[in-house]
């Protein structure tokens, strides 16, 4: 009985401990055939009622047994099966089911706001509030990015790298917020903020990266859209845009051409004081900055699939932005005890057009069906701005006669050109998933400054503002990183080596700085799925943030002769270490906290020129900065067709200005509310409503004001979704300001602007052709900086 016993014993034990050792995790991505994520398709096991649906990037995962026959369905796409074998990952590629089916639709609702592995995502294709506005306009709408007096893009206080379609954009400053005003974003499909990147992406970003993902049309055969607004705040604006793409089994092409007038005009006033003479006076600016931009925007490319497992493409991107503008001042020159002393009327006359030319070749070989692949990619860039000013000031006195007139004009042309080749390969194994890859890049920057004062009837060289700036950089990475799930815990691990080899040189005044150094950047990221849909997952990861070129060149753009900013060729690389935290509650509610330790962090600083009245605003390395952002992420449903999302945070901030051998510590809370409002009513039309408000934040010198505004607007749709209809009123109630004061003990300057940011807009898109379906062709990948 004893030895009956103890086989039953053993048959009860281990029987089922072999059947739940076959019992293994599946997991894989489903994408069609050009390699695009599927989401929503189902997934079941055959023969059983257990199975999954893939979620919006196209991931799924399922428990089964060895031996089972996964079924992937998806209405439009043949049914695939495909039997579980040893391995833990099973990629699939549906193809286009050659079957006509008619009346059927299927639709797949987006969160608003997705969180996963140390990204945020906010889908905004939806939204009619931010129909006619630009890429620039929508930016300022997401919670924790924001936008500095010059029109400078930061996240979380800091500045930031933006990609386009996980492409860096190669501009940065000011000359990013005019590339943005120049894209539409009725184009864009979705904003990703990545706070801790991974080994694949470039180093660069202590704030983490801004990926704007922009809308891919794919259908059958051909495709015609044809998009047409206009606008109105100061100026009348228009955009008009015509796209189209063929795609066919082997191939595709696709074009367009957009035309775009995102005309500007801001108003402001500022102060400080200055010393002159030996006297102590006070200055009072009202400024008036009219720009007119005209923006033409035209890409080509396609796409070659000359075997199963070979794919060649070839793109370019290019485009010219016309802009010029005429600044005009009225300065006040007060005594302490407001006694007018003098005037200045200034104009400062800018005609700065942006040239842009992008190539961009790539390749992808997919090994085997597991996801084994190797792309390549090769880019040219060439930037060319071509900066002509005058400016003119005009000093009279108290009682109106003229004293004096300042002339002065500046050419000022630039070219920044970008050579960069990178491979990588992702070779999922049996239980973990391996990245590797090689990159290098190269940049020149040239720019031949000149100014000439006019001094009795002939211009005459400034010496101390001419000069000839030369910069080249090589940066050569690898890297590495693994992935590997026990259970519901997933680890993902990186390491990236970056040597940094640069040499910036001022030709007249025998300037040169060379700097070499290597960086290793590790990043590590674990995430663990609890019951009932919940998540974790905490991340850390180093950066790196290397200066703007524009932020290393020594020209010298105006406001008025008593204000300029200027490059910094001094400055040095920002380095830092990033963690965060999320909890995801039925993928529904979410929780974030993040925190960030800089060292040599860059910022805008304040100080007086050689010459003691003017002042100078130029990037400059603190000696350190810290971080904490916390924010709550609470999706609401008033009634069946009324959605809200409320994102509340608080952040704070910390670190010391340096001046003159006098530090001061500075640090405070502050807070943001963002509630966006979709509400579908009479079954054809939706509005929607975005609020945004931000308490006063610290950025760098500056101390700036609570932000508060609210956009509104309504779409609608006709000819069975060929039409779409939308009016929008940004910036409502005319509350958008920007103004800021100097925590600086040099200087006092402060500052209040009003850009024309209340709009009214129509816009009207037309399909023609298969049905446009939207879809991001690429993630991000390995970036390049500028």
């Amino acid at each position: 009985m004893k030895i009956l016993s103890s086989i039953l014993t053993f048959i009860l034990i281990a029987i089922p401990t072999w059947v739940l050792a076959q019992n293994i995790e599946i997991k894989g991505k489903v994408t069609d055939s050009e390699n695009i994520a599927l989401p929503g398709v189902n997934i079941q096991v055959k023969g059983t009622d257990a199975g999954t649906l893939s979620d919006l990037e196209g991931n799924y995962s399922v428990n089964t047994l060895k031996g089972a026959v996964l079924i992937f369905l998806l209405v439009g796409m043949a049914t695939q099966e495909k039997e579980v074998s040893e391995s833990a990952i099973l990629n699939v590629s549906l193809k286009d089911d050659a079957t006509e089916l008619e009346e059927v639709t299927i639709t797949l609702k987006k969160p608003v706001i997705v969180a996963d592995k140390g990204k945020l995502t906010f889908n905004v294709s939806n939204n009619a509030a931010n129909s006619g506005v630009s890429a620039f306009d929508l930016l300022k709408k997401i919670p924790g990015i924001g936008v500095s007096q010059n029109d400078d893009i930061s996240l979380r206080g800091s500045g930031v790298n933006v990609m386009i379609d996980g492409k860096m954009s190669f501009i940065s400053g000011n000359q990013l917020g005019i590339y943005l005003k120049g894209l539409n974003a009725d184009d864009i499909r979705k904003i990703e903020l990545i706070t801790n990147p991974s080994a694949a992406f470039d180093a660069s970003g202590n704030t983490g990266l801004i990926n704007i993902v922009t809308k891919k049309n794919k259908s059958k055969g051909y495709a015609l859209s044809l998009r047409s607004g206009i606008s109105k705040g100061t100026f009348w604006m228009n955009n008009q845009n015509i796209s189209a793409s063929i795609n066919e089994e082997k191939w595709s092409v696709y074009g367009s051409f957009d035309y775009n007038t995102p005309h500007r005009e801001r108003n402001s006033t500022s102060g400080n004081s200055i010393i002159e003479n030996g006297e102590r006076i006070n200055l009072e600016r009202s400024n008036t900055i009219p720009f007119q931009i005209y923006y033409y925007t035209y890409k080509v490319g396609g796409n070659w699939n000359f075997s199963p497992r070979h794919t060649l493409g070839m793109h370019y991107h290019g485009y010219l932005d016309d802009f010029s503008g005429t600044k005009t001042s009225d300065i006040l020159k007060k005594k302490e005890d407001g006694t007018l002393l003098s005037k200045v009327y200034s104009t400062y006359e800018l005609k700065e057009p942006y040239h842009y030319d992008a190539y961009n070749l790539d390749y992808q070989f997919l090994i085997d069906s597991m996801g084994k692949k190797i792309t390549a990619d090769a880019r040219y860039i060439s930037y060319r701005n071509y900066s002509d000013a005058v400016m003119i000031g005009t000093h009279t006195g108290a009682n109106g006669n003229t004293l004096f007139i300042n002339n002065i004009r500046t050419h000022q042309p630039g070219s920044i050109k970008i050579k960069s080749a990178q491979i990588d390969a992702e070779l999922p194994f049996e239980g973990i998933n391996m990245k590797t890859g090689l990159k290098f890049a190269e940049v020149t920057n040239d720019n031949n400054f000149h100014s000439e004062e006019l001094i009795n009837g002939e211009y005459l060289p400034i010496p101390s503002m001419n000069d000839h700036f030369k910069y080249k950089e090589q940066i050569s990475a690898v890297y590495g990183s693994a992935s590997k799930s026990f259970g519901k815990t997933s680890i993902d691990l990186g390491l990236r080596v970056e040597h940094t080899s640069s040499n910036s040189s001022l030709i007249d005044t025998q300037f040169n700085r060379k700097n070499e150094y290597t960086r290793f950047f590790p990043n590590l990221s674990v995430g663990h799925q609890f019951e009932n849909d919940n998540k974790l997952n905490v991340s850390i990861s180093r950066r790196i943030n290397r200066p703007a070129y524009s932020e290393l060149n020594p020209v010298r753009w105006y406001n008025d002769e008593y204000f300029y900013f200027d490059g910094n060729p001094d400055l040095v690389p920002e380095m830092a270490w990033l963690s965060s935290a999320s909890y995801v509650i039925a993928n529904k509610y979410i929780f974030t906290a993040e925190y960030g330790k800089r060292s040599n962090y860059i910022s805008r600083s304040l100080s007086y020129d050689p010459n003691g009245v003017t002042i100078r605003s130029q990037s400059t390395n603190f000696e350190n900065f810290e971080r904490l952002d916390l924010t709550v992420i609470t999706p609401l449903k008033v009634i069946t067709n009324w959605d809200i999302q409320l994102m509340t945070g608080a952040n704070y901030t910390k670190y010391p200005i340096s001046e003159s051998g006098v530090e001061n510590n500075i640090k405070r809370w502050a807070a943001l509310v963002s509630l966006q409002q979709q509400i579908k009513f009479l079954k054809h039309y939706s509005a929607d409503i975005s609020l945004k408000y931000t308490s006063q934040e610290l950025r760098g010198v500056y101390l700036t004001n609570d932000i508060f505004f609210m956009d509104f607007g309504v779409k609608r749709s006709f000819f069975n979704n060929k039409l779409d209809v939308a009016i929008s009123l940004n910036d409502a109630f005319n509350t958008y300001r920007e103004k800021g004061y100097s925590k600086s003990h040099l200087t006092n300057y402060h500052y209040n602007d009003k850009p024309d940011s209340r709009r009214f807009g129509i816009t009207l898109r037309y399909n023609f052709g298969g049905d446009l379906i939207n879809n991001n062709k690429k993630k991000s990948e390995e970036q390049e900086r500028l």
